[in-house]
């Protein structure tokens, strides 16, 4: 019996994570996202097969909205930080993110092609959850950033290893969304000494 409340716990904690990604993805305030890559022409959707000849076609971005983008822009490393720290363990258990040692890291906000990210095969993906992200892509939506490791290549947005955000890239890939905002790992937080030399 003690097993079962174990997979119970479990399957609560994995609602309460997907509850907090959706509440971040539909609430989040709307933010204009202005770099130069957005000016790349926009995607469109080719109409649903069954939606006949006369269907509207709704224009998608090369770049993935973000939510709470400006203010996201704007926090110091220390705060950075901290904010990436606190986002894992709202989404994922608590042995979960502290595995991730956020704090030990520098977080930068960056444009990743969506070519560039590295998914791992292991990770099981809800199709239902898959569903609805694509159906809120496609209207719109704005997502927080995906989480992952910069890339060892000449640029620290090649080769990125995806931490989290699965759902979400496979949606806005599907979608025909090309660039996304990732927060990167991108080197090891080194505190500044108040030392004065």
């Amino acid at each position: 019996m003690a097993g079962g409340g174990g997979k119970q716990r479990e399957r609560r904690g994995a609602a309460r994570r997907e509850a907090a990604t959706e509440r971040a993805a539909g609430t989040a305030a709307r933010a204009d996202v202005s770099v130069a890559v957005a000016a790349a022409p926009a995607r469109r959707r080719a109409p649903a097969a069954h939606a006949g000849k006369n269907a509207q076609r709704i224009p998608l971005s090369a770049v993935a909205p973000c939510a709470d983008f400006d203010t996201l822009r704007s926090l110091s490393p220390a705060d950075a930080r901290m904010h990436v720290d606190a986002y894992l363990h709202a989404v994922m258990p608590a042995e979960e993110a502290d595995a991730f040692e956020a704090m030990r890291y520098r977080w930068e906000l960056h444009l990743v092609e969506l070519d560039q990210l590295c998914l791992l095969r292991s990770v099981d993906l809800a199709s239902a959850k898959l569903r609805r992200y694509r159906a809120a892509v496609r209207r719109g939506g704005h997502f927080p950033p995906l989480v992952g490791l910069g890339g060892d290549g000449r640029r620290v947005t090649d080769g990125v290893l995806l931490c989290d955000g699965y759902h979400r890239a496979i949606a806005m890939r599907d979608a025909g969304v090309h660039y996304v905002w990732v927060w990167l790992a991108a080197g090891m937080w080194e505190a500044k000494s108040r030392r004065s030399a």
